[in-house]
C-alpha cells in the first residue's frame, strides 16, 4: 500500500510539473503580455546545425515595403530611385517622400530598349542605385543579400539612417533616428562620430582629380577610395596606419593617430553572435520589446525565434520607435 500511495505522490508530482511547462507563467512587456519560460527552456536563435534548409524562405514582394513601419522615401529628393532588398532588378521610385511606384528593370520596356532583339532571355537587367538607372547587370553591385546561416546587416541607404537587419535569412527594414547613423562595423545605431558614411562625400566624374581619399573614423589602419561616386574600403599593412597629410599608409611616429571608436570594443554580430531571448517570441511577423531588466537592449523576434540585442553604449530602447535612441529625445 505505501508503494501504491508513493506511485500516486510521484504521478501527481510530474502532471503538476507537466501542466507548468505547457503553460508557462505570462509577464506583461511593453503593455503586452508574454510569456517566460525557464532558463533551460528558452528560444534559442537558429544556427548553422539546425535543420533550416528545409524552411523555404519566401521572396520579398511589394507588401514588404507598403506595410513597413519604415518609411524609406522619408526625406529623399523627389524622384529619387532607391534599389530593391532581395531583387536586384527592382527599384523604388519616391515622390513627396512617399512610394509612388515600386518598378523592375526586368520589364518588357527596358527589355526592349536594352537588349538585342532575339535576346531578350538571356538579357539580364538590374538597377544601379548609385546612377539612378537600369544597365546590364553585369556591371552593377546589388545589395547585399541576407545570409541564412547567421544573423547580420547592411546598410540601406546612402544617408546611412537605414539598414537592413538579417535574422538567419530574413531581412527587416530597420531606421536610426535623431541624427545617429547605422555603423556597419558594429550591426547598429551609433554616433556619426563613429561612423564611416562615407558614400555622399564621393564625386561622380571619372577623372584622377576626383578621387578622394577619406580616412575611417573607427580604424586608424583604415580608409576609403572615392572615384565615380563609389567607394573602396582599404587596409594598410599591420603595423601602419592612414595618414591624410599623404594619403598613404605611414609609420605611427609619423602620425597621430586617436580614435577612440577603437577603444569601445563593441563586436559586430559575426564576431559575438547575439544572445538568446528570455521570453516566448510570438509565433509569426517581426516584434520588438523592452528588455526585463536592461533600458540598453531589447528583444528581437521573428516567427518564433527571438534574440537579445544590444543598443550602444550611451543609447536606450525606445520602444515607440522599437530602436535605440538618446535618453533625451524619449521624454520628447
Amino acid at each position: 500500500r505505501l508503494l501504491l500511495v508513493y506511485g500516486l505522490l510521484l504521478l501527481c508530482a510530474l502532471l503538476e510539473v507537466e501542466s507548468k511547462r505547457r503553460d508557462p507563467p505570462k509577464k506583461s512587456i511593453n503593455n503586452r503580455e508574454v510569456t517566460t519560460l525557464p532558463p533551460h527552456e528558452h528560444i534559442v536563435a537558429p544556427g548553422p546545425d539546425e535543420d533550416l534548409q528545409t524552411e523555404e524562405l519566401k521572396p520579398l514582394d511589394d507588401e514588404f515595403y507598403l506595410e513597413n513601419d519604415v518609411n524609406i522615401c522619408e526625406n529623399m529628393v523627389d524622384g529619387a530611385m532607391l534599389p530593391f532588398v532581395g531583387k536586384c532588378s527592382k527599384y523604388i521610385y519616391c515622390n513627396q517622400s512617399e512610394i509612388e511606384e515600386i518598378g523592375d528593370c526586368e520589364s518588357p520596356w527596358y527589355k526592349e530598349h536594352l537588349c538585342a532583339k532575339g535576346d531578350y532571355d538571356d538579357c539580364h537587367i538590374a538597377f544601379n542605385y548609385r546612377t539612378q538607372l537600369c544597365v546590364y547587370a553585369h556591371t552593377t553591385e546589388c545589395l547585399p543579400k541576407c545570409d541564412p546561416e547567421k544573423m547580420s546587416s547592411f546598410c540601406y541607404d546612402r544617408t546611412c539612417s537605414k539598414y537592413v537587419l538579417c535574422f538567419y535569412g530574413v531581412p527587416v527594414l530597420r531606421q536610426c533616428f535623431d541624427g545617429l547613423q547605422y555603423n556597419a562595423e558594429t550591426d547598429r545605431c551609433d554616433y556619426p562620430q563613429y561612423v564611416d558614411c562615407v558614400e555622399n562625400h564621393c564625386n561622380d566624374q571619372a577623372t584622377p582629380e576626383n578621387i578622394n581619399y577619406l580616412p575611417s573614423k573607427a580604424h586608424c589602419g583604415k580608409y576609403y577610395v572615392c572615384s565615380e561616386g563609389t567607394t573602396w574600403a582599404q587596409r594598410c599593412t599591420e603595423g601602419l596606419i592612414f595618414n591624410p597629410n599623404c594619403n598613404c599608409c605611414d609609420y605611427p611616429s609619423n602620425y597621430k593617430c586617436s580614435i577612440t571608436a577603437e577603444q569601445r570594443n563593441i563586436k559586430s554580430f559575426a564576431r559575438a553572435p547575439p544572445r538568446r531571448a528570455d521570453i516566448t517570441c510570438p509565433d509569426s511577423g517581426h516584434h520588438y520589446f523592452a528588455h526585463k531588466r536592461r533600458s540598453d537592449a531589447y528583444y528581437y523576434c521573428s516567427n518564433g525565434r527571438g534574440v537579445t540585442l544590444d543598443c550602444t553604449p550611451g543609447l536606450v530602447y525606445d520602444a515607440k520607435v522599437h530602436e535605440c535612441r538618446e535618453a533625451k529625445f524619449i521624454a520628447l
